[in-house]
């Protein structure tokens, strides 16, 4: 097994989306002036196994629009098919795409892949309602043309710790979990590496492992608390597996993919 990190861009995003307060002005700060971050990458995510070429979500293009709280920069030749070259991999051979979440910045690369998608049930359900539709007429984040994806149920029960799980893979080594929190069907993809290493591509669960490790629930997700049960749901799986942590906007998930960093080795020192 082989995994890439494709890199489609960067987004810069305010402060109070990376560390918000509590109660109401969880979402409300989002709209105020605040101060911007650096460049954060935009990850999605190439699989090398059994002969096949699998995608965890498709980053951002040129036409994936900024929000009130996200400011991308994403240049042609940084789109899924430019990055999927620089890492010596062809779009020809991607057979098959899962999607974390539906949000912009990982769907959006959608129109240059000619292979099935695959979403959770849960969050194809989702997008349908009337929030987020809503949402995404505000913000000016429309779907991309020809989004639709095939629904997947994860009804393969418990992986590790968590309580819902589908093999993606023939094998068994490939497997989506339930990590909702950020939008209600996220899931995360979990690669069983050549060496027994679980390779958490974890999209949005988390901006970065900072985040996971303080237990500190995101400035859009609906619900705070189902988002914090995830999270130490997370947490409570990287104890019981070396874990390899990879959200797909912290700027060392790829040096972590790299060196094959665990969360062990980068918990903080209490």
């Amino acid at each position: 097994m082989k995994i890439h990190a494709l890199t489609t861009g960067t987004v810069s995003v305010k402060q109070s989306f990376l560390y918000p307060a509590s109660g109401v002005r969880r979402q409300l700060n989002l709209f105020l002036p605040d101060a911007w971050s650096k460049p954060l990458p935009i990850h999605c995510w190439a699989i090398e196994h059994d002969g096949l070429l699998r995608l965890v979500d498709t980053g951002a293009t040129t036409n994936t629009q900024d929000v009130v709280f996200a400011r991308m920069s994403v240049s042609g030749d940084q789109e899924l098919p430019g990055a999927l070259a620089a890492a010596g991999l062809s779009l020809e051979d991607v057979s098959e795409v899962v999607l974390t979440h539906h949000h912009g910045d990982h769907v959006d690369g959608l129109p240059h892949v000619h292979a099935p998608v695959r979403i959770s049930d849960v969050e194809l359900d989702f997008v349908a309602t009337t929030f987020p539709r809503l949402m995404r007429r505000i913000l000016r984040q429309p779907l991309p043309s020809g989004f639709a994806p095939e629904p997947f149920a994860l009804d393969s029960g418990p992986f590790g710790a968590f309580a819902r799980s589908r093999a993606l893979s023939d094998d068994g080594r490939i497997i989506a979990v339930a990590t909702p929190g950020h939008t209600p069907g996220h899931i995360s993809v979990i690669c069983v590496d050549d060496a027994g290493r679980h390779v958490m591509l974890a999209g949005d669960a988390t901006d970065s492992l900072e985040q996971l490790h303080a237990l500190r629930a995101d400035a859009v997700g609906p619900d705070v608390k189902v988002h914090v049960a995830t999270l130490e749901a997370i947490r409570s799986h990287c104890a019981q597996h070396a874990t390899v942590y990879l959200p797909s906007h912290d700027p060392d998930s790829a040096k972590r993919l790299a060196g094959a960093v665990t969360s062990a080795e980068t918990a903080p020192v209490t």
